[in-house]
């Protein structure tokens, strides 16, 4: 689980700081700034993008993929057209 985010507020001004300091760099008062916990949004995990509702796929051999199909450019460099599988799509 992650860490618990926290920043520093001073209760006269309302400056944010990343740490604790002892007198506010915007107001100039003393022992105002206190520390907050960040409440942050729902974390994004695994299960929220299997539930979308997309058709699954299934895999397929490397033999049976049909590349024919699709029109290569040739880039003129042999090694940088084999590397892209015949040239740029």
């Amino acid at each position: 689980m992650a860490k618990t985010k926290t920043a520093f507020f001073c209760q006269n001004c309302g400056t944010q700081y990343a740490k604790w300091v002892g007198q506010c760099g915007a107001c100039k008062e003393w022992n105002t700034v206190v520390e907050e916990v960040i409440k942050k949004e729902k974390d994004i995990t695994w299960q929220n993008f299997n539930d979308s509702k997309t058709t699954t796929s299934k895999p397929v051999l490397v033999g049976q993929i049909n590349t024919s199909s699709e029109f290569r450019l040739d880039i003129y460099d042999k090694e940088f057209n084999r590397v892209l599988g015949g040239g740029l799509v």
